[in-house]
């Protein structure tokens, strides 16, 4: 049984400009911490158990170490906070977050080089990052690698894995396939078809087996039976809340609705566990690699 979860767009402002982010186009909304903090009382009353905390970029809010501070006096068991892990180059904010107890966090890392990093991340934030990943490591916090599936980093996932295993990660990683929403000027210079890109990250990931690499947003039906035998799959988590930024408050159900499709999947055996496939990729390159699971 999953755990109910609350998703907090804690701000939009982000000291990268990803030219692939699911969420550039909100960084105009400002912050409303009053909302926040209101709805983080409502939920921990109604027993949530976990708050996830995102944006943007959450360790450059001013108001993060105050939300964890409500979280923990309102009995919310477990923290997440998902970042691309600039912040964590100080080490003073990474013994901080130690003191907050059960705080993980999952640290985005999609390219191996720092030339790769300033034209898509638009930052000099690469080795920012590897210099927190150290910190973490040396203050034994636990962290999920989190790589966002593209055209752009297909390539070069090998030489990703490489360098954590260099840094001494060898577990907790997860490969989450684009959402291609703001991209959708330049879809498909960006986004792949998932024949096109299983192959390779099938053959990275039983190249690395030991290491457990997770799937997310990846359709069951586009993996072959073998591989989601062996493939660490993510199910869908009905018990999870998501407040915006700018106010609104969506269900799990509800963020399905409007943004992913069920092509042919009236009779799948996976159909309540599947996110199905996101309407853009629909409209762009068809239904022709789904079919239902049926046994």
């Amino acid at each position: 049984m999953m755990i109910k979860e609350l998703d907090i767009k804690i701000s939009y402002k982000c000291n990268n400009a990803c030219v692939f982010c699911l969420n550039k186009e909100k960084r105009k909304y400002s912050d409303n911490f009053e909302l926040i903090k209101k709805t983080v009382e409502k939920f921990a009353e109604k027993g949530v158990e976990k708050l996830i905390i995102s944006g943007g970029e959450p360790l450059i809010s001013k108001n993060i170490f105050d939300l964890l501070v409500l979280g923990k006096q309102k009995g919310i068991k477990f923290f997440e906070i998902q970042t691309n892990g600039r912040m964590f180059y100080y080490e003073n904010i990474v013994r901080k977050l130690k003191d907050f107890g059960n705080v993980g966090f999952l640290v985005s890392f999609h390219f191996p080089t720092n030339e790769l990093y300033k034209k898509y991340c638009q930052s000099e934030g690469f080795f920012q990052v590897i210099s927190g990943l150290k910190n973490l490591i040396k203050h034994n916090h636990y962290f999920t690698i989190n790589t966002v599936i593209m055209k752009q980093n297909i390539p070069y996932l090998e030489s990703i894995l490489r360098i954590l295993k260099k840094l001494g990660i060898n577990k907790n990683i997860q490969y989450r396939f684009i959402d291609g929403k703001n991209v959708i000027n330049d879809y498909k210079e960006f986004v792949p078809r998932y024949s096109e890109c299983l192959p390779f990250i099938k053959k990275v990931i039983e190249k690395n087996r030991d290491m457990g690499i997770a799937l997310k947003e990846f359709p069951f039906c586009v993996l072959k039976k073998s591989f989601r035998k062996t493939a660490k799959l993510f199910f869908i988590n009905h018990e999870r809340f998501n407040l915006c930024a700018y106010g609104e408050m969506l269900t799990t159900k509800e963020i399905i609705s409007t943004q992913f499709i069920f092509p042919k999947c009236n009779k799948c055996l996976y159909k309540l566990k599947c996110l199905g496939v996101r309407k853009e990729y629909i409209d762009i390159y068809g239904a022709k690699e789904f079919n239902a699971i049926i046994k």
